[in-house]
């Protein structure tokens, strides 16, 4: 399979194509060829080739609003407010209280026994993993591991993270991060003045990337 087969694949599934998630991809997409190849598959099928700033990842984005977008984003929406907001929350107070910049950016690497260690010598972030109820599989009975595990499994299988060290549990924040942060912080910025369908709108209307130096996009879930 060539590169840009690969990363139309990608693409289609619903991924976010970067530079460390998926790098032969992410480079035959930054050629003129490539995106140009992208940009005429998908617009036979009714999407366009949307990305994250100048540099970021790119994605499959619907080319008009659609019922199905409307659904898409809605769901993202429930899960970002109950799961992902938490999580990253606790990784933004982890990387706080050992002076670091709270805010997380692709390329970032993620230890899980650096996470561990952290909760350890700290009651509040123990205390803060403890309450999570939005880990996926999370029991009482879990352990402060049994429940680090957990949020890397949580953001591994929505794409913000990916393995790259198996023997040492290693991860790297992908491109996908910027998109989270862009969702979260119109959520938080609107949410309160609209509903959930007014929100769908504006994010369509603010985010919608019409070309690579437009900042405005329209988004789809993975």
């Amino acid at each position: 399979m060539s590169r840009i087969e690969s990363a139309l694949k990608r693409l289609a599934e619903g991924c976010f194509v970067c530079a460390y998630h998926y790098p032969d991809e992410f480079e035959i997409l930054q050629e003129t060829s490539g995106r140009s190849q992208a940009e005429e598959w998908l617009e036979r099928i009714g999407y366009r080739l949307a990305r994250l700033g100048d540099d970021g990842a790119f994605f499959m984005a619907h080319a008009i609003v659609t019922n199905e977008m409307r659904a898409s984003l809605r769901e993202e929406m429930r899960l970002v407010r109950s799961k992902l907001d938490p999580i990253v929350h606790f990784l933004e107070v982890m990387r706080e209280t050992q002076g670091r910049d709270p805010h997380i950016h692709p390329g970032d690497m993620i230890w899980e026994s650096e996470i561990s260690e952290a909760v350890r010598s700290n009651s509040r972030l123990e205390r803060t993993l403890s309450e999570m109820r939005e880990i996926s599989g999370a029991r009482v009975v879990d352990s402060s591991i049994d429940r680090v595990r957990r949020v890397l499994e949580q953001l591994v299988k929505t794409g913000y993270i990916v393995e790259t060290n198996v023997a040492s549990k290693g991860y790297q924040v992908t491109g996908k991060v910027q998109y989270l942060y862009q969702l979260l912080n119109f959520i938080n910025e609107n949410t309160p003045l609209l509903s959930d369908d007014g929100v769908v709108d504006s994010i369509d209307t603010q985010l919608r990337l019409d070309a690579p130096d437009d900042a405005r996009g329209g988004l789809k879930a993975s």
